[in-house]
């Protein structure tokens, strides 16, 4: 079976390298590159989640604490 070798950039969508983080393998039935997921967006992930976690314990917090007064 003929074989050749490729050269490509593996990129993010948010536009970060994942070259450092991608790793090439083979196998029967073909090649495959295997990703882990970008640093920035994982942080930003991580950081909506946070943000989100907080919003909504505030405004459950905040109906629980209007009902004592009712």
């Amino acid at each position: 079976m003929p074989s050749f070798d490729v050269e490509f950039e593996v990129v993010c969508s948010c536009g970060e390298g994942l070259c450092n983080q991608s790793e090439g393998t083979s196998s029967r039935n073909g090649l495959y590159v295997t990703v882990d997921p970008c640093e920035k967006c994982l942080e930003k992930a991580r950081d909506e989640g946070y943000d989100e976690g907080h919003t909504k314990g505030y405004d459950e917090g905040y109906e629980e604490a209007r009902k004592d007064f009712e």
